[in-house]
């Protein structure tokens, strides 16, 4: 059965994620680049804006919105 929807949006700093500091919302595996199955360039400021990812451990796809931790907009 599919997860609640809530969960398979989550906000990231790109910085973290880049450095394998996200966690899948699902096992809290952590996860980064090497596992987006898709980047969307369709939200401001700077592409990539969001990622699909696949948890490696549960298999779970999810998304990551990146966020800008200086105080930018996303």
């Amino acid at each position: 059965m599919a997860a609640d929807l809530t969960k398979r949006r989550i906000e990231a700093d790109r910085v973290d994620f880049l450095g394998y500091k996200v966690r899948c919302p699902f096992d809290g595996t952590t996860v980064g680049p090497r596992f987006v199955t898709r980047e969307h360039l369709d939200v401001p400021p700077n592409p990539p804006y969001a990622a699909t990812v696949r948890c490696p451990t549960d298999r779970e796809l999810f998304e990551v919105l990146f966020r800008v931790s200086d105080g930018h907009a996303r």
